[in-house]
């Protein structure tokens, strides 16, 4: 259901339980799943000869799927957040990052800095996912939606995203 502001009140068409996974491309599932699971902890199961999920302390899980053709990893705006207790955990994660940076192929590393509200940097994988560590507030993005759809506090505060 919605929640406050301008948000439809009407009850939803569909009657979904949750959110079970989202797809992405991969150009080389075996190169994926040592960055997903030695660098950035996620589970790994392989499903098939051209496909694995992955997820992180929940059930929603992300399909990694091998595509004959170059895959398309979209832009900064299509991005993973993956969240850290502190700002201090951030810039830590960045410094090993750097370290690694050349083993697991990872293409850019941005500079550690406030954006949107939170502070992180972004990662630029092997196949030009961007990966974004961020130190968010505690329940992470949870507080947008208990703040609503008021757009107009939203850009007072420069919170946009």
């Amino acid at each position: 259901m919605a929640g406050n502001g301008d948000a439809s009140i009407r009850r939803p068409h569909l009657d979904l339980k949750f959110l079970s996974h989202g797809t992405m491309e991969c150009s080389d599932l075996d190169k994926s799943r040592r960055l997903f699971e030695e660098v950035f902890g996620f589970e790994v199961v392989r499903t098939s000869k051209i496909a694995m999920q992955f997820r992180l302390n929940s059930t929603t899980t992300v399909v990694c799927v091998k595509l004959k053709d170059k895959p398309n990893p979209g832009g900064l705006g299509s991005h993973f957040g993956m969240d850290v207790e502190t700002v201090e955990d951030v810039d830590a994660a960045h410094r090993k990052i750097l370290e690694i940076q050349d083993e697991y192929g990872i293409q850019k590393v941005t500079r550690p800095g406030w954006i949107h509200g939170v502070y992180s940097f972004y990662i630029v994988d092997h196949d030009g996912r961007f990966w974004e560590i961020l130190k968010n507030p505690p329940g992470g993005y949870d507080h947008v939606f208990r703040k609503g759809d008021d757009s107009r506090s939203w850009s007072e505060q420069g919170s946009e995203a």
